[in-house]
């Protein structure tokens, strides 16, 4: 045939259909790094979160007290330090030798906790640094009272009195 075209269809291969068990294969190694995928965005947002080092500043108004140390008012910085997301430092920021580290312990965690705050006991002009809340990693610490706070809570107990409480919202920095 003059003009005419032949064409061999066995020399033209198409993609050949998959068999059955390719197919499933290919779905759960697709599925796999979608898994893997979603994990590696949820880890890397939660650990932002929650990375050590991570400052906090507050403007406390009045002295106060975390152990036995007594600081003045002024600008703090609060963070973490390590991995431990106990271990904390407080540090004057105009003052840096006003610093002291501290371990405190979990008093509440979850996504109910709606701002980041200082909390503090007050009895009469003595302010005692009781909690920390951090609404980005979504939980509250709270410090043992020491030997003075136990004293004076107790006086005021005596009294039928509790200690008032005074809170200073934290800002991340």
């Amino acid at each position: 045939m003059a003009g005419s075209l032949r064409i061999n269809r066995k020399a033209i291969r198409f993609d050949r259909q998959p068999k059955t068990g390719e197919i499933i294969l290919q779905g759960k190694i697709l599925n796999a790094i979608l898994a893997l995928s979603i994990l590696t965005v949820g880890a890397v947002a939660t650990v932002s979160a929650q990375l050590p080092g991570t400052r906090m500043s507050a403007q406390i108004p009045f002295a106060f007290i975390v152990g036995e140390q007594t600081f003045p008012a002024g600008t703090y910085e609060v963070r973490r330090l390590g991995d431990d997301p106990y271990l904390l430092r407080i540090r004057n920021v105009d003052h840096s030798r006003d610093s002291t580290i501290f371990n405190t312990g979990l008093l509440d965690e979850g996504d109910s906790i709606r701002q980041s705050k200082l909390v503090f006991h007050r009895y009469g002009d003595s302010y005692f640094l009781a909690e920390i809340t951090s609404q980005y990693e979504g939980i509250v610490r709270w410090l043992q009272p020491s030997k003075q706070e136990r004293r004076m809570e107790r006086e005021l107990a005596s009294n039928n009195k509790a200690p008032e409480s005074q809170s200073v919202p934290l800002a991340a920095n």
